[in-house]
């Protein structure tokens, strides 16, 4: 499984990104920022999201690896050191 990190600027309400992240074990890390644990290619994730939108947006799916810096007892932290693969 692959840790995506999911982030854009598209303001809308409601926003349509949450339907497909909460399709997904996730967690957020800021109003417009999730990470997702997935099979699923990055372009299929990014495809999915971007086919929301008729407008452009800026969108940037990223796929995640160890290491990574976070405040450490922190639930993003947390969320992440059990998902992600070593380098």
């Amino acid at each position: 499984m692959s840790v995506l990190l999911i982030s854009y600027d598209a303001w809308t309400d409601p926003d349509p990104v949450l339907r497909i992240v909460e399709q997904y074990k996730h967690i957020q890390l800021s109003e417009s920022t999730y990470a997702i644990e997935t099979d699923e290619q990055t372009r299929t994730i990014f495809n999915k999201i971007i086919s929301l939108f008729d407008i452009d947006i800026h969108l940037l799916v990223v796929t995640l690896i160890k290491p990574f810096a976070s405040p450490p007892k922190g639930q993003v932290s947390k969320w992440l050191s059990k998902r992600l693969p070593e380098d």
